[in-house]
């Protein structure tokens, strides 16, 4: 039935479309937040990824779970947006909200100094993304690499060095005496 409807949505059938966006969102919107560092930036992206998955519904097989294509699709287009945004002119550093990340696990988060978001924030955005997609949105290495158009052994690096980083800052803040909860 998921097939059939998404068959006739890539026909420009509306109320195809509106189930096929309303059946996707809450997997989309997750994507863009997990990888985007600010509210505005993942609001966009979960908008453009929508786009996209309305766009590209001719592409769906069925394969996959209709949740693992449209993520597929969310965090390219999401990682797209991203660069363009980077490229663009920085603007002056304002406080943004902090988004929820994907959790951590049952304990880890509350024995670090700081929340995962400003450890994540931390990194240099192609370790970031590598991390967001592996780990938390559990992505293989292939599809990572796909979506980030490079090698699997580049992603691979990406993480290593990323995870080799995100244990510094941790045992950096741990000697400096910060506690569970506090900011820095």
């Amino acid at each position: 039935m998921e097939l059939e409807t998404v068959r006739r949505a890539a026909t420009g059938d509306t109320k195809a479309n509106s189930w096929l966006a309303r059946r996707v969102v809450t997997r989309v919107r997750r994507v863009a937040r997990a990888l985007a560092r600010n509210a505005a930036d993942a609001d966009d992206a979960a908008q453009l990824s929508l786009m996209e998955v309305l766009r590209s519904a001719h592409t769906y097989r069925g394969e996959a779970s209709l949740d693992a294509w449209a993520g597929r699709i969310a965090a390219r287009t999401t990682l797209r947006h991203l660069a363009r945004e980077r490229r663009k002119v920085e603007p002056v550093a304002t406080q943004t909200p902090t988004l929820a990340t994907p959790e951590a696990p049952a304990g880890l988060a509350e024995s670090l100094p700081r929340d995962v978001q400003s450890y994540l924030d931390a990194l240099p955005p192609p370790q970031r993304n590598a991390i967001v997609l592996h780990h938390a949105l559990g992505y293989s290495l292939d599809e990572v690499a796909q979506m980030e158009g490079v090698s699997p052994n580049t992603v691979k690096g990406r993480l290593r060095l990323g995870m080799a980083t995100l244990r510094k800052h941790v045992r950096r803040d741990q000697q400096l005496g910060l506690r569970a909860g506090a900011g820095a």
